[in-house]
């Protein structure tokens, strides 16, 4: 299991600033990234906001070789961008590390990026290959992927038997036809242990939810 990293990244020399720059009302969304050729690739991207004179721009930034309008709807228009090699080539090192990159949010701060690493040290080197160039890299949130066989929502393995335990015995009917004891009962663990893991568990499930 990798690890899923969502991070901000500020420097000049990264891919499309310059356009964005030049387009202030205008967020570009990193909706795919096409595995072509590790030092061009081709990113499928949409605008928001007031886009007038973003082709303009796309077309004067030093990091994009060709960029084509393929679709516009009314929440803004989707591109497709093939890069040259930038002077900091964070796709290349994706390449390299292994990453795979989920998503990202391009606007006149830098970029904010979400992406799968396969460990905490590939993760590290990215980090210094970024500030080595110059870049401002900030961590801001850190997951371990879930397997396919992990309960959903980010609950424990006990949380998640006790929460399914609770719905079949009616606890959460009305009115409700189980109690605590009785969960207990089918879990075997004491009362008190079972109100306590329900009580976790509906709260993970609530955070991750909603």
């Amino acid at each position: 299991m990798g690890l899923i990293a969502e991070f901000q990244l500020n420097s000049p020399d990264l891919p499309l600033t310059d356009a964005v720059a030049a387009a202030p009302d205008v967020t570009l969304y990193i909706e795919r990234i096409l595995v072509v050729d590790p030092d061009r690739p081709v990113v499928l991207c949409r605008t928001t906001g007031a886009a007038e004179g973003f082709a303009a721009a796309l077309a004067s930034d030093p990091t994009v070789e060709t960029s084509r309008r393929i679709d516009e709807r009314a929440e803004g228009a989707m591109y497709r961008i093939r890069l040259r090699d930038p002077p900091l080539p964070i796709y290349r090192k994706y390449i390299e590390l292994g990453t795979t990159p989920l998503g990202g949010i391009v606007t006149v701060d830098g970029w904010w990026a979400r992406a799968r690493f396969p460990d905490r040290e590939a993760l590290a080197e990215y980090r210094a290959f970024c500030t080595d160039r110059g870049g401002t890299f900030k961590l801001e949130q850190l997951t371990r992927e879930s397997s396919s066989d992990d309960p959903p929502f980010g609950l424990t393995s006990e949380q998640y038997e006790a929460l399914v335990a609770a719905r079949e015995a009616g606890y959460f009917e009305v009115p409700r036809a189980a109690s605590t004891e009785d969960i207990g009962d089918r879990l075997g663990i004491s009362a008190p242990s079972a109100s306590e893991r329900l009580r976790r568990g509906i709260d993970r499930l609530l955070e991750n939810a909603l």
